[in-house]
């Protein structure tokens, strides 16, 4: 019987031994080696696509942000657009009476005029005597003399399709001569808007109508400084700058009035917007009269611009331009017109 118990225990501390064994090996391959993970392969993965995503993520931004900046760019206000022009605008600018004309006279205005002598007369496409205008959508001061253009040749003419806009720089009101036409019996009227109201991809002002060599070569002659607005009347006639500042067409914070307020200003004669306007325009209709022989009779003999008519050639600028008016030639001006005249 003690046999029996001897060999009893060795068995059973045999079974113990192999199972401790068995555990020990158990817990040796449950226990992964020291300073890695079990799940590292995995995790490694799951991180190197939140990186990726991430990278993409921030490239699309940026792509988006670039295309928005294109975009933007390209996209013209609708205040900057022209549009077709408020009949009933045009009609008080168009309408104002000789007696208004003869209350206001030069309003002030410095005579902006340059008298050319010994030049061959410039004449247009239909045999009348030319009024050449070169100008640009985007300039305030262009904004502000095309209220008075428009003023006086509506006194010799009718005008078709005119737009109005607002000008890119300073937000003038205003009108552009772009797609309008004039009919008259008396003056053709050739207006070049060599650049627009907005700008493209390189920032400068896009390209409108492009000037002839013959309208190149006044242009050098008569304003080597490349000045708008620029105006040639029959060659006996230039002017190389604003007749008077676009200011005249902002309130006291520098807030432009619109269409309506100027327009309805011209009914009174007192109103600086009446005199400027007004008066540069009677200056205009007297060189206008003095290249047409005094035509049309109820135009031209007006005692204020029969007055204005005998001074307007008193004063010739040595260097080609009335020092007195106001000139504006943008720092972009120069290379618009290099790109416009290619």
């Amino acid at each position: 019987m003690a046999k029996t118990k001897q060999t009893g225990s060795a068995a059973q501390r045999r079974a113990q031994e192999r199972q401790q064994r068995q555990r020990r090996d158990a817990g040796r391959a449950s226990t992964p080696p020291k300073g890695r993970s079990s799940s590292s392969g995995p995790k490694m993965l799951k991180k190197d696509r939140t990186r990726l995503y991430m990278v993409i993520g921030v490239l699309g931004i940026i792509v988006a942000f670039i295309i928005a900046i294109v975009i933007l760019k390209n996209v013209t206000s609708p205040n900057l657009k022209p549009t077709p022009a408020n009949q009933g605008v045009l009609q008080q600018l168009t309408g104002v009476g000789a007696s208004t004309w003869e209350t206001v006279g030069t309003g002030g205005v410095p005579n902006p005029f340059t008298t050319r002598t010994g030049q061959p007369a410039l004449k247009g496409s239909n045999g009348l005597p030319e009024f050449l205008y070169i100008g640009g959508e985007y300039c305030p001061n262009c904004a502000a003399e095309r209220w008075a253009m428009i003023n006086a040749l509506s006194r010799f003419g009718t005008f078709q399709h005119l737009s109005q806009l607002i000008s890119y720089e300073e937000n003038i009101h205003t009108f552009t001569f772009e797609g309008s036409s004039y009919t008259s019996k008396y003056i053709d009227f050739v207006p070049r808007e060599i650049a627009g109201n907005t700008t493209d991809n390189t920032g400068n002002y896009v390209t409108l109508d492009r000037l002839t060599s013959a309208q190149q070569s006044l242009f050098n002659q008569y304003d080597n400084q490349g000045t708008i607005p620029f105006v040639d009347i029959g060659n006996k006639y230039t002017l190389a700058q604003a007749s008077y500042s676009f200011t005249v067409l902002q309130d006291s914070h520098g807030i432009s009035y619109d269409w309506s307020a100027i327009a309805g200003a011209l009914s009174n004669p007192n109103s600086s917007i009446t005199q400027s306007i007004i008066g540069t325009a009677n200056y205009l209709t007297a060189a206008i009269c003095s290249v047409t022989n005094q035509q049309p009779g109820n135009v031209c003999d007006v005692a204020t611009i029969q007055q204005i008519e005998h001074t307007i050639g008193a004063t010739t600028a040595s260097n080609g331009t009335n020092s007195s008016a106001v000139a504006i030639a943008p720092a972009d001006f120069v290379a618009t017109q290099r790109r416009v005249l290619a």
